[in-house]
């Protein structure tokens, strides 16, 4: 279920990365052809990128599909690599489960305070810090099944 989720996320995020592509080229022709840019475009982008990342890490740490440094790993013993797979998950566990919960508390302040972004389109800050605190604390839940779904498959169970 938790999979189907992440993957949901992730193809979200793809639609997202099609969405703001479209306005970045709207917004091009209209600056440099009709000298008309738009107010919205650069804030919507911001929170649109955020949203890409935010969305895509958790189908991507479930799937073990993100960047991993193996040139040292790749000549651990098996054993050494179970403890070096441990290790990381529960660091990676760590920094997500705190980058989230922070990014919650930010949420739920700027949520209070109503602060919104300053130019001409204004949209509430609470926005991004949600996006951030969801992919991370989602990021906390996918790593540690990662972790135990990736040690059942090695130990063949």
């Amino acid at each position: 279920m938790l999979s189907k989720i992440a993957h949901a996320l992730r193809m979200l995020a793809g639609v997202i990365v099609v969405v703001l592509v479209l306005i970045t080229g709207y917004d091009v022709i209209m600056r440099y052809v009709f000298a008309l840019p738009l107010d919205w475009s650069i804030t919507i982008s911001s929170v649109g990128l955020i949203a890409i990342i935010m969305l895509a890490i958790p189908d991507v740490a479930l799937r073990g599909e993100h960047i991993a440094m193996d040139l040292f790993y790749r000549q651990f013993s098996p054993r050494a690599q179970k403890t070096a797979d441990a290790v990381v998950a529960a660091a990676a566990f760590a920094v997500c489960l705190t980058a989230g919960v922070v990014s919650l508390n930010t949420f739920a302040s700027f949520f209070g305070a109503q602060i919104q972004t300053a130019g001409n389109f204004n949209i509430p800050v609470w926005i991004h810090y949600f996006l951030v605190a969801f992919g991370f604390l989602t990021s906390a839940v996918t790593i540690p099944l990662q972790y135990v779904l990736r040690t059942r498959e090695v130990d063949g169970r």
